[in-house]
């Protein structure tokens, strides 16, 4: 299906740049005026140029996410002049504070990760039914609780209550189990350990914006040390629209609006709407987002990096992105030989879900 929607697109598309050549050619060589396609462009630049938020100041920038690992030396050395003052760069990222390791995006992950040295960690933010903002990574709780529930139909007081190490295969080390955390707690365990805090927000409501505000009015030092992510690019943009200080990225894999999991090779995952028609709208969604992600949306938030699936990170996709001035970080990096090839041989910042055996962090 998805092979057949991109070929009529791709058809469409290369018909209307066919089309278009050929209305701009006779408009100049028999009507000696210019051309629509000039005063169209004109237009749509300056409409990008007054509706995008800029990116914060390249020091911000800096300061946040450390010096470029593609500017590192052969032996991971850090240059001594990269303006930040303070010789660091986000190598490891621990990927909901390290969920192999400890209950995912918990604040035993945050702190195990500190004491692994890890510099820096993502979690997921997600708001309860009486808009609690919670560190959570599902829409349900199922898989961490093995309860039945939906956290959008919940309230904090209910949720408080779940264990979220019922199915971690390290069960039996966390004899007193471990409670869901709130974002609060999770922002003051991670700034109070000078780590870098990737927020990767899952929610979809809008009152996550306010939330985001909020948190970064009540902690200042996020401004230095945190990044707002989402698949979303409405969300982000509209955070940096009233708070272009901000650092953040976008995150993306193939068949994020038509497929519920991407495995790179491996079989095509679950269908994220069974109607036909929506999955075909999707398809269609996703090929044109594609298209615009790495041309427009980037420009008109003004983000700072790019987290992409390690199947889809490579050289040349590296190269146009650092051509943009954004950064490539790739997830979910967990064998040791992704670990140093990424690091090593591709020279970008990867998250991962366990800090066992890391070397450089």
């Amino acid at each position: 299906m998805h092979r057949f929607v991109e070929l009529i697109v791709n058809s469409a598309l290369l018909w209307v740049f066919l089309q278009t050549v050929m209305s701009v050619l006779v408009t100049i060589l028999y009507e000696f005026c210019v051309p629509w396609l000039v005063w169209g462009s004109l237009i749509v630049m300056v409409t990008l140029r007054m509706v995008r938020v800029s990116s914060p100041p390249a020091d911000t920038i800096q300061e946040v996410l450390g010096v470029n690992p593609l500017l590192l030396g052969k032996d991971h050395s850090v240059p001594k002049n990269h303006g930040n003052g303070e010789q660091y760069c986000m190598r490891v990222v621990a990927h909901r504070g390290g969920g192999y390791d400890y209950p995912e995006n918990s604040l035993l992950a945050f702190r195990n990760s500190k004491g692994k040295g890890c510099t820096a960690v993502e979690l997921d933010l997600r708001l309860t039914k009486d808009n609690i903002p919670i560190i959570f990574h599902d829409p349900t709780i199922e898989r961490l609780t093995g309860k039945i529930g939906t956290i959008s139909e919940m309230t904090w007081k209910e949720l408080r209550e779940f264990d979220i190490t019922y199915n971690h295969p390290l069960k039996n080390k966390f004899s007193e189990g471990e409670k869901i955390a709130l974002l609060d707690d999770a922002l003051q365990e991670c700034l109070n350990s000078e780590q870098r805090v990737i927020i990767d927000i899952k929610e979809t409501k809008m009152d996550v914006v306010q939330i985001v505000l909020d948190a970064y009015k009540k902690y200042p030092k996020l401004f230095q040390r945190g990044v707002v992510s989402s698949f979303n690019p409405i969300i982000v943009y509209m955070i940096r629209k009233k708070e272009p200080r901000i650092v953040s990225s976008l995150a993306w894999r193939p068949y994020f609006f038509s497929r519920t999991s991407y495995a790179g090779l491996e079989a095509l995952g679950p269908a994220r709407y069974y109607n036909p028609f929506k999955h075909l709208a999707a398809c269609i969604l996703e090929i044109f987002y594609e298209w615009l992600l790495p041309r427009f949306v980037y420009y008109i938030v003004g983000i700072s990096a790019v987290l992409l699936h390690k199947d889809i990170v490579n050289p040349r996709v590296i190269e146009r992105w650092r051509e943009r001035g954004i950064r490539v970080m790739a997830w979910t990096v967990n064998r040791p030989s992704e670990k140093t090839h990424f690091s090593r041989f591709l020279k970008v910042t990867y998250l991962t879900d366990t800090l066992h055996l890391e070397k450089d962090m």
